[in-house]
């Protein structure tokens, strides 16, 4: 169980984004390109999940007095594992993932280096940008709405940039953002004790909610003018979800307005890659197996 304790403090369900967002954006870029998957693409994927995996891991160890006051549950606290080793294998993994990318392009090692770079001054003090409004939703959106759809081109250039369509990560960026402002509002109460600013806590309920619905809004629209339907219609049912939270002020509305679009997205990126529909299910059963018998709850859930 040990060594699931340290799989699973990865938090592989919220890898899900991180492997959806590159999946769709490596099929327009592939279908723009006339390319198909490849190895090199299945490198790159793999360096991001260990650099993510590691950005969760010194998260949890610098998190842990505010996820303890939001009753998160957390493996430090249960001491399932200890912040020696998370600290050890975030810096085990990005090596190991910075040290890839610089074999595989400079473009790469770039973009590597920045999300590197991120996840520690996002986590760490005295920076901690997770604590800060305007600086914490800027890091996420850019991060994942960025920095991973230009790492399906490792081989960027003047010349062929337009392949991957600057559109696709503007689109990613929006919807990073929404979903960002929506997931600080049910850890206000925490975060408030725990001395934390975040885009939730310092907006009103109704302003935080309007601009998560403006971002979606934003997202439906540079994806109808870059002839993208599903992913228009994606940030269509996102926007109206923030609309339905905007209108009720619902917790559960909230909640579901935050999943729905990482769901949606995954979903997508199972139908272009059916192979990645298998293992998300998989994984599935095996993070609520895992979870049912070591902490007696079902996870993850819609709510």
């Amino acid at each position: 169980m040990k060594l699931l304790d340290y799989i699973f403090a990865a938090r592989p369900m919220l890898l899900l984004p991180v492997w959806s967002i590159f999946l769709v954006a490596l099929h327009y870029h592939h279908k723009l390109a006339e390319k198909t998957f490849s190895w090199p693409d299945l490198l790159i994927l793999s360096c991001l999940t260990i650099l993510t995996a590691g950005a969760y891991y010194i998260n949890q160890v610098f998190d842990f007095e505010s996820d303890k006051l939001n009753s998160k549950l957390g493996f430090l606290q249960k001491g399932l594992v200890s912040a020696g080793m998370l600290m050890a294998m975030y810096m085990i993994f990005s090596v190991l993932a910075i040290s890839a990318a610089v074999f595989i392009s400079t473009a790469l090692f770039i973009i590597f280096l920045q999300l590197l770079l991120l996840s520690f001054v996002y986590s760490a003090p005295p920076f901690r940008l997770k604590d800060r409004p305007i600086s914490g939703l800027f890091a996420n959106a850019y991060s994942f709405g960025f920095l991973i759809p230009v790492s399906v081109m490792p081989f960027i250039t003047l010349h062929n940039a337009g392949l991957l369509g600057w559109d696709n990560p503007l689109y990613f960026f929006l919807s990073v953002m929404g979903v960002h402002i929506l997931t600080t509002i049910p850890d206000i109460k925490g975060d408030k004790a725990a001395g934390k600013k975040t885009i939730g806590l310092i907006l009103p309920l109704r302003a935080a909610l309007l601009a998560a619905l403006i971002s979606f809004g934003g997202a439906a629209l540079v994806a109808h003018y870059s002839n993208f339907p599903p992913l228009m219609i994606i940030a269509i049912i996102s926007a109206t979800l923030a609309l339905t939270a905007l209108l009720t002020s619902n917790l559960q509305i909230i909640l579901a307005a935050a999943k729905i679009p990482i769901l949606l997205l995954t979903l997508l990126a199972g139908y272009f890659y059916p192979i990645y529909f298998l293992f998300v299910v998989a994984l599935l059963f095996l993070t609520r197996a895992y979870y049912k018998r070591r902490f007696n709850i079902v996870y993850p859930g819609l709510t």
